[in-house]
């Protein structure tokens, strides 16, 4: 007796997702298991000011310790993964990361908090270059979008459950959070060691045997790379414009639209259901539409969105921000990411996924601050106006730089990936 046969639609719906490579796989379930855990970082504030009674001052240096940690652990877990097995690290670095998180479930004493949180955050930052690189380097060039789609889906689909789960313990008491998210990392950590033990040597990427055989001397890194650091000055100058959801636009919302705090919960479950149903199918056509094109309408659209506040007053003009803000992102996150990949072709990848990373977290630790000063200074409608005047700067900025990193021509390199793609596939 035969078996059943998918469905038509089926085999097209899944298709985009079967071929790919198993450390693939194995990242994105990582991804969910670490992220579904907890967001405990979140909670950090309130736990400091509630059960050690901390000024604002003081909570502000705390966070900042673990912004401090993340930076430098981006920048320097990309630099590792080229001298050592990514697929080591990656489990090094959550493992660090969830003894961290059960050291703060513990009530610790207070003198010890910064220190972790700067262990912390360096491991949490040394892991999402390495992820990224695990997750992506092995790819065909036209299957990277996807991977990037479906690591971003799943991050998405662990913090979604991730927000339910802390808010309910944190009812019961900020230690559970903690605790919850220590078990969720550590058992991330598991699963890549079982999962890569599992799969066997098959798994390590092909380029990074290829960038053993050569000496680091002899490859390019990121900083001697003009066209690529233009293109992150570009980045950090739209990321600061990214950041502002999460300070001003609730200060704005509840003072100017008088909306209540639950609203800000509306949006961003709106930017999370987007993010899961879009995602993928927006990352498998931007090569289509061209990278450049789409590079600069996803900066674009970031700092456009605010405009809507600027047009009227109510819940809608907020839902038709966050929308437009989210079409850019779903564009941004895989087009910086396939251009990071492309650029280091050949050279120190994993310190330019460091750098690349570095600049996502740098943003941390001058956005907000930037934000709120402008937001006080000359109000919410001039600071939406000057999002969308700095992203038109980071688009012009980087415009140049983007041409030279794929070529005069941006389009050809969709056809280039497509035929090298090819070749590798019939070489494997």
């Amino acid at each position: 007796m035969s078996r059943p046969q998918p469905a038509p639609w089926l085999k097209r719906l899944l298709s985009p997702y079967r071929g790919l490579p198993a450390t693939v796989y194995i990242q994105v379930l990582c991804s969910l298991i670490n992220n579904i855990g907890g967001i405990s970082k979140l909670f950090l504030p309130l736990y400091l000011r509630e059960s050690y009674q901390l000024g604002y001052t003081q909570i502000g240096l705390m966070m900042a310790a673990y912004g401090a940690g993340a930076l430098l652990g981006s920048l320097n877990g990309g630099a590792l993964s080229d001298r050592f097995d990514g697929r080591k690290l990656a489990t090094l670095f959550l493992s660090v990361s969830g003894l961290c998180l059960l050291l703060l479930a513990l009530a610790i004493p207070l003198w010890l908090f910064a220190p972790v949180l700067l262990v912390s955050g360096f491991a949490d930052g040394a892991f999402r270059p390495v992820n990224l690189r695990l997750a992506l380097e092995p790819c065909l060039p036209r299957q990277r979008a996807v991977a990037q789609g479906m690591l971003r889906v799943a991050f998405n689909l662990g913090v979604a459950g991730a927000g339910l789960l802390s808010g309910s313990l944190a009812t019961i008491g900020y230690g559970w959070v903690y605790a919850a998210n220590a078990a969720a990392t550590l058992s991330a950590a598991l699963w890549l060691a079982w999962a890569y033990r599992r799969a066997g040597s098959a798994s390590i990427h092909q380029a990074a045997l290829e960038t053993a055989e050569a000496t680091a001397e002899a490859l390019v890194g990121p900083w001697r790379d003009l066209p690529f650091l233009r293109m992150l000055l570009a980045l950090m100058l739209m990321t600061a414009v990214f950041d502002q959801i999460y300070v001003t636009l609730g200060l704005f919302l509840r003072e100017h639209y008088q909306l209540g705090p639950q609203w800000m919960g509306y949006l961003f479950t709106l930017n999370g259901l987007m993010v899961v149903a879009l995602q993928i199918p927006i990352s498998r056509r931007i090569l289509d539409w061209g990278l450049l094109a789409s590079t600069q309408a996803g900066v674009l659209l970031t700092g456009f969105a605010f405009l809507w506040l600027t047009v009227g007053q109510g819940a809608l003009w907020a839902v038709l921000m966050m929308t437009t803000l989210t079409l850019g992102e779903l564009l941004i996150s895989p087009c910086y990411t396939m251009l990071v990949m492309h650029r280091s072709e050949g050279r120190l990848r994993g310190r330019y996924l460091g750098l690349y990373n570095a600049v996502w977290q740098g943003r941390t630790l001058f956005a907000p601050a930037l934000g709120t000063w402008l937001y006080g200074a000359v109000g919410g409608v001039a600071l939406w106006w000057l999002c969308a005047a700095a992203v038109c700067l980071s688009a012009l900025i980087q415009q140049a730089a983007l041409r030279a990193m794929l070529g005069r021509d941006p389009e050809p390199l969709s056809q280039n990936l497509f035929k090298v793609s090819r070749a590798r596939g019939e070489n494997d």
